[in-house]
């Protein structure tokens, strides 16, 4: 209507000023009743419209029969009707000028085509009207900020509205999993600032919701549970909001396996992409993923409690010699650093342990602690202090009657006064503590578990976050401008892949490309034997299996009875397609052989990927996977990361690789792909490393384009 200021959508969605409920009854436990009660429950303060056609009176509340008979332009529609009454009640909201409506029904998308379509047309209605649509298929939200209660189940959860303290939201494509974590959280003392179920997000989804809590001043940290990112490109802008703000963004995915792909469709109608792509990205971005429903819930509360990710190694400090090799071990599997300690820090522990204690890390205090409760908060201390420790697990057996308070006493000073990350792990499973020790526990503001390998999981986790992060302030030196001949579409036979790898300055061996067997020993001559002969064609991926491929050709004769062969076996391997012709190669030494690869996922964006090649390349699996704007150094340390690392680096006698040449040929296809968008893939396999200082070489070679 003319004159009415239009508030942003989110903000009618998550803090409106006005709700209709459509579709109450006085029946007790249905949908419309609960969401009115819920509503009243939570403390909302602005204005509540009923709609019911049997005229119902609810707490003082009256209804209209009909959604013409409201107000025009209130905030948000929770339409609480069945299904089949969905799509008309949504037109007759939008029709009414409504800023937003949730959909609690299920029934669309997750329900196949016909509800695909369904809920395309729900999606169709609010966008042209202008409306925000949560839903369909969603258990709802919750507002503990400014109190909001969207929801048709009877209660909620409850929690302390967060005030001045740093609060966590929850952001959940699975009501299940919201409920989940918002009962973990509030079980630890941990304020919320806002709980969402997006459901089906048939047009709000994780993505609007997360950029919107990286603008609210109450939110420090998001959980995000997503079975599919639909908008994979806005969800990474949405991270990096939240990133630059210092806000911390936990995101479960789960997607890895073939069967959890279909677990995910038929949940909510998702489709599943590609994980490994966007599991790189998003940590990039400045997400922390994790895989357990443990590291979810511990990871999002550390960060919450400390606000802070470390990137330096981890100190252990415990009351068992046994633990200390146990934790070294799975610390190793971990891929968690847990470094020496300064000779500052060896020197202070000197000083205050006893003389049959060693300083070291894992720092061991023995029993000590049981008569001498404060030599743990010294420990504490000392690790803490050290400026190659960034972070800290306690692990201590709690012992009989009062011990455990008098340990928990005895760390206070270090843990109130704590810069860094730590979390505490009285072992003894689930052994009872007392009362008094749950108390103080709740008064502090420690992470605390009963299992040092979850405490030990959760520090890898925050400290890989904030490798991540410190690494996000780093960018790839290297800078291409592709010149491409023509406008090339489909995959590229090997000599013209080897032509664009030249081009950008991946060293190729010498060759030129015959189509007569005249050409072909002329090049020969010109290039040197041995020589390679490799077929080439468009469609000809897999040359060896076709007998495309004979090395080590001595001499003229050698090479002119490879060309028949290969003539007459590649010919019945393309039923009579034409062949480009046949590169002829020259041989190059032998060397460590790779496969470097760069890929372009559609939805994510570039990934490249490093690692054994060859005939291992399937077989091993031995490969690491990173953004392609990553900047040389950190190359480098993802290559040391790999199994076959010592064969790169040296060892037994045998020489260093070039690891130079390694990463720059990394980077290259990396920024390839990032100057040229109809570029799709570029495969390198083998890329030939040779020794330190002399180079490698692009042996084999692929690249596609889209069509």
């Amino acid at each position: 209507m003319a004159g009415t200021v239009v508030r942003p959508m989110m903000d009618r969605v998550l803090r409106p000023r006005s709700v209709a409920i459509i579709g109450v009854s006085a029946k007790e436990s249905s949908a419309g009743r609960n969401a009115v009660a819920n509503l009243l429950r939570s403390g909302f303060g602005g204005e509540i419209h009923l709609v019911s056609r049997s005229g119902v009176e609810l707490d003082g509340l009256t209804s209209v029969p009909d959604v013409a008979d409201l107000p025009w332009g209130i905030d948000l529609a929770i339409l609480a009707v069945p299904g089949p009454a969905i799509e008309d009640t949504l037109k007759a909201c939008a029709s009414h000028g409504m800023g937003a409506a949730t959909v609690f029904a299920s029934g669309f998308a997750e329900q196949g085509e016909e509800g695909r379509a369904a809920q395309e047309r729900l999606r169709q209605i609010a966008e042209q009207a202008g409306m925000g649509l949560v839903g369909p298929n969603c258990l709802g939200y919750r507002n503990y900020v400014a109190p909001l209660a969207v929801s048709f189940g009877r209660g909620g959860i409850e929690a302390d509205r967060p005030g001045s303290r740093s609060a966590v939201a929850v952001l959940s494509q699975s009501g299940g999993m919201m409920a989940h974590c918002c009962l973990a959280l509030t079980a630890r003392g941990l304020p919320l600032s806002y709980s969402v179920a997006t459901g089906n997000e048939a047009m709000l989804g994780i993505e609007d919701f997360l950029s919107d809590f990286a603008q609210d001043r109450h939110t420090q940290s998001v959980m995000v549970y997503a079975e599919q990112v639909r908008r994979p490109q806005d969800f990474l802008a949405a991270v990096r909001a939240c990133n630059e703000r210092g806000k911390s963004v936990v995101l479960m995915h789960p997607g890895r396996s073939a069967r959890a792909q279909e677990a995910a469709q038929s949940h909510s109608g998702a489709m599943a992409g590609d994980y490994a792509a966007m599991r790189e990205l998003v940590s990039r971005a400045g997400a922390v993923m994790v895989e357990t429903l443990e590291e979810f819930v511990d990871v999002a509360e550390i960060l919450a409690r400390s606000g802070k990710a470390p990137h330096k190694g981890l100190g252990i400090m415990t009351t068992s010699g046994a633990f200390c090799g146990s934790s070294l071990d799975y610390c190793d599997r971990l891929g968690l650093d847990v470094p020496a300690l300064s000779p500052q820090t060896m020197a202070v522990l000197d000083n205050v342990l006893p003389s049959f204690a060693h300083a070291g890390n894992p720092l061991d205090l023995t029993t000590q602690p049981m008569q001498q409760p404060d030599l743990l908060g010294k420990g504490l201390q000392a690790l803490l202090d050290d400026p190659e420790i960034g972070s800290v697990v306690v692990a201590i057996t709690p012992g009989g009657g009062m011990q455990s308070l008098r340990y928990f006493e005895g760390l206070q000073p270090a843990l109130s006064n704590a810069q860094k990350p730590v979390s505490l792990s009285l072992m003894g499973d689930g052994s009872q503590l007392p009362q008094t020790f749950h108390d103080k526990l709740a008064e502090g503001n420690v992470h605390f578990t009963r299992s040092p390998e979850r405490s030990l999981r959760t520090m890898a986790a925050i400290t890989r976050y904030g490798r991540n992060l410190e690494r996000a302030g780093r960018s790839a030196a290297t800078r291409l401008s592709l010149s491409l001949d023509g406008a090339p579409g489909g995959n590229l036979p090997e000599h013209r892949a080897k032509a664009l790898l030249h081009d950008i300055g991946v060293p190729v061996p010498q060759s030129g490309l015959a189509r007569t067997i005249e050409e072909a020993t002329a090049i020969a001559a010109a290039i040197g034997y041995p020589v390679a002969l490799k077929a080439q064609a468009e469609h000809l991926l897999h040359k060896t299996e076709a007998g495309g491929v004979e090395l080590m050709l001595a001499d003229e004769a050698a090479l002119r009875a490879a060309w028949d062969r290969m003539s007459a076996s590649v010919g019945r391997a393309l039923n009579g397609a034409a062949l480009d012709g046949i590169l002829i190669e020259q041989m190059a030494p032998a060397g460590v052989e790779m496969i470097v690869a760069a890929r372009r996922d559609p939805d994510w964006g570039v990934v490249v990927m490093v690692g054994m090649g060859g005939i291992w390349a399937e077989a091993m699996r031995d490969f690491c996977l990173f953004p392609a704007d990553l900047a040389e150094q950190d190359i480098k340390a993802e290559l040391r990361r790999l199994r076959a690392a010592p064969v790169l680096t040296g060892g037994r006698g045998r020489p260093a690789c070039d690891l130079d040449a390694l990463v720059e040929v990394a980077a290259l296809v990396g920024a390839a792909l990032r100057a040229e968008p109809s570029l799709r893939e570029i495969e390198i396999n083998p890329l030939r490393v040779y020794e330190q200082g002399k180079g490698c070489m692009a042996l084999d070679a692929l690249a596609s384009f889209h069509s």
